[in-house]
């Protein structure tokens, strides 16, 4: 049942939603998260490289301190001494941020309702949900993306339990280059969780997804090229990540918007958890100032960098996969991944364009697309 009043309103109890619930009610903020599915399951993972703390890194599945990419040239091994790559599980992010919430008197999850529209008042807002009228001084509107990118990551993904063991599980695939599937640039995505259990997902950076009938079909072939032996699939994941500078759905004046439809994925890669975390931050803290929300995660020169990478692969998709093995293969230990991660530090950013071939970069900077 809704309360008809609250400080906060926010809309999706997805990632970014309960991010930012989790930080508002721990806080003591009056806020209500109206979210349409009725419960919630282990339906996902989001995996990253930890750079800050979070409110959810006990809910870490895994971690490794190795990874590799393959190429045209052949496979490229990374890792680090201090760094590592995590995955955290959908089942106890969402466990997680449901305690919180629950312990938070003027904190409210409310499942099984959806959010239609939203109206600015005098006195702030009034948000029409299928149970009533929602009364809120803030919105905040955090449901997945209505407008269709440009330009994304598609992918379709099976964790499976196999009868042999066939995984390397001290190292991630991060990207395994295959023949083009879609109109861009396909690999393959391998997250091992033990000899015998692995997430593996195809994937294509491309300007629409080529369907899930391709993907299936890919997919199998993917697996079976492990000579698994009898396969148990435990779950299967699909999405859809806006890879686009500057991309934001629409709201209205006055509503912050975060999630992907915020601008939380980053443009050049789809990674957003890290990058969702960082949104609630900045988020929470505007609200207990009293400033202004952050237009956008991203500086002037972060959105070139990315505007200028987007634009050489979506014209030439072809050289894809050399330049992503180049940037694995030449750049620096620890600055690629800091830089996927967000970073802004000027070394970081230096690390990653000198790693790159200058000719098709440069032409992309000086004749934008």
């Amino acid at each position: 049942m809704l309360r008809p009043d609250v400080e906060i309103a926010i809309l999706g109890g997805g990632c970014a939603g309960l991010s930012l619930a989790v930080r508002l009610a721990a806080a003591g903020r009056s806020l209500c998260v109206i979210e349409p599915r009725v419960r919630y399951t282990d339906d996902r993972a989001w995996s990253f490289w930890r750079t800050a703390p979070d409110p959810f890194e006990d809910c870490v599945r895994a971690s490794w301190a190795g990874w590799d990419v393959t190429g045209p040239r052949g496979r490229v091994a990374r890792g680090s001494s201090h760094l590592r790559y995590q995955s955290v599980a959908a089942g106890p992010f969402y466990d997680r941020a449901q305690s919180v919430i629950a312990d938070a008197p003027s904190a409210d999850l409310v499942l099984g309702i959806s959010a239609g529209e939203v109206r600015k008042t005098a006195n702030g807002w009034q948000v029409e949900t299928d149970a009533g009228t929602l009364s809120a001084r803030q919105v905040v509107d955090a449901r997945s993306p209505r407008r269709t990118p440009g330009y994304g990551q598609f992918f379709l993904g099976r964790e499976i339990r196999t009868a042999r063991p066939v995984f390397d599980p001290a190292r991630v695939h991060l990207m395994q280059f295959r023949k083009a599937r879609s109109r861009g640039v396909d690999f393959v995505y391998t997250l091992p969780f033990a000899p015998d259990r692995a997430l593996v997902e195809v994937t294509s950076f491309a300007p629409e997804s080529p369907g899930r009938d391709v993907f299936a079909a890919w997919l199998e072939e993917e697996i079976a090229a492990f000579d698994p032996g009898d396969t148990e699939v435990l779950r299967e994941e699909r999405g859809a990540l806006p890879m686009e500078v500057g991309f934001s759905d629409f709201r209205r004046d006055g509503v912050i918007a975060i999630g992907l439809g915020g601008g939380a994925a980053r443009p050049s890669t789809g990674y957003a958890f890290t990058r969702i975390q960082r949104q609630a931050d900045l988020v929470a803290r505007a609200l207990d100032q009293g400033h202004d929300v952050p237009a956008s995660l991203d500086g002037p020169f972060s959105r070139f960098m990315d505007r200028v990478f987007l634009q050489v692969i979506q014209t030439v998709p072809d050289r894809g996969p050399a330049l992503f093995e180049s940037l694995f293969r030449n750049a620096p230990p620890d600055r690629l991944e800091r830089f996927l991660s967000g970073s802004t530090h000027p070394v970081d950013r230096l690390s990653v364009m000198t790693s790159l071939p200058t000719l098709p970069f440069l032409r992309a900077a000086l004749v934008p697309a």
